[in-house]
């Protein structure tokens, strides 16, 4: 009777999976002159960022800027790189050769219910982090942009 149950359960966890990888997509950032295009994300969990056209550029995630237990992107210079995203949450990730530049962008997944409180926080983060600064245009031009 357990063995029935814990397979069953089991079952229905490779039908949520599955179902899940079904409908991901795959969604295109390209590094363009010192910007990614776009610079603006949505996107659900399950789908893939894929960064292409990134010869003279490499990703990597903002420090204080991203979902607490979502893992951190990092490619390589020069590489071409899928991040298959994970959790929801609001992510900001950078060019760090061209992030003086600002070249980053902000990535939403899913529909996070602490949106607004996590851009907020974003923003102090980018006002008291030196290193973060570069983030506040990206994450006011996304306020703007009616999220």
């Amino acid at each position: 009777m357990i063995f029935a149950k814990k397979a069953m359960l089991a079952a229905a966890g490779v039908a949520m999976l599955a179902s899940a990888v079904v409908n991901a997509e795959t969604i295109e950032v390209k590094g363009q002159g010192v910007k990614f295009a776009p610079e603006v994300i949505h996107a659900k969990v399950g789908d893939v960022i894929s960064f292409r056209n990134m010869a003279t550029h490499f990703v990597e995630s903002v420090e204080g800027m991203w979902p607490e237990g979502a893992p951190k992107m990092l490619s390589a210079m020069g590489a071409d790189y899928d991040y298959a995203v994970e959790k929801e949450g609001v992510y900001v990730f950078k060019c760090p050769p061209h992030w003086g530049a600002r070249m980053g962008a902000v990535m939403v997944v899913g529909e996070p219910a602490d949106l607004d409180a996590t851009v907020a926080k974003y923003l102090e983060v980018a006002e008291s982090v030196k290193e973060a600064k570069p983030a506040k245009g990206l994450l006011k031009k996304f306020k703007e942009s009616g999220k």
